[in-house]
């Protein structure tokens, strides 16, 4: 089986919490929970954009907010949907075209795991990071993150993962290849699922690449009026482009 585009969030969506299982979600939540209470952001209504199958989701429902959740992908959407049943609702969208399946404004709007990095040109970027901006409240917070910047790149990079839960056992090869300002990323998966055994090559995931003066300098072009970066979910300033670590980035909204 040959597929070209981002299967990843489609045909393997039902692998996807196993291909990740070393993310730490809850430890993330617990930063980000405490980085809005030291921006005094105190609501519980949550906008979420990139929501992938709901574990992020299901971390901030555990800590008491509201979330509405956005994904492109309606596969993922019916992992997170039966992940997590109450507390939250979730939306089939585009993060470029928020106001077209989004209302109302929010406490807090976060987009993780390198979903930002999805936007491959600078209008793109900023057509996202307006869309954040209107829907959040005044004095509210936004907060996204990546791990995919110009200078963090690898290009050339080739490793691979595997996964074995017991059930099902698996490996992704990942090749990467600097294309200007875009960042490809080619996956190769052999899964082995009871007696089904699944070969996909060429899933390939192109992403935007930015400094991280870029991302802030976009934050402000759209209206955030304070902004800050912090590396790898610490509370040391500064943004991370070492390979694999994650730059966190605010924006705090005006009153």
């Amino acid at each position: 089986m040959l597929v070209y585009k981002r299967a990843l969030y489609s045909e393997l969506a039902r692998y996807y919490d196993r291909i990740y299982w070393s993310k730490d979600y809850d430890g993330e939540t617990t930063f980000l929970v405490e980085l809005f209470r030291r921006y005094g952001v105190t609501g519980r209504e949550l906008l979420e954009v990139g929501c992938g199958t709901g574990n992020y989701t299901r971390a901030f429902v555990g800590r008491g907010f509201r979330v509405t959740a956005l994904d492109l992908s309606d596969d993922v959407l019916k992992i997170a949907r039966k992940k997590v049943r109450h507390g939250a609702r979730f939306v089939q969208g585009d993060m470029r075209d928020l106001d077209a399946k989004v209302e109302g404004r929010y406490d807090e709007v976060v987009c993780l795991f390198s979903t930002i990095s999805y936007n491959l040109t600078r209008s793109d970027l900023k057509r996202t990071l307006r869309g954040f901006y209107d829907h959040v409240r005044n004095d509210g917070i936004v907060v996204f993150d990546t791990h995919f910047t110009k200078k963090g790149f690898l290009d050339g990079y080739r490793g691979e993962d595997i996964f074995d839960d017991g059930k099902v056992i698996g490996a992704r090869l990942s090749t990467s290849k600097r294309r200007g300002n875009v960042g490809e990323i080619s996956f190769t998966y052999l899964i082995k699922d009871g007696r089904k055994v699944i070969t996909l090559r060429n899933d390939v995931h192109r992403l935007g690449l930015f400094l991280p003066e870029e991302f802030l300098q976009a934050m402000r072009e759209v209206g955030f009026e304070k902004v800050e970066v912090y590396s790898d979910w610490t509370f040391r300033k500064g943004s991370n482009t070492a390979p694999f670590k994650d730059s966190v980035f605010v924006g705090r909204k005006a009153a």
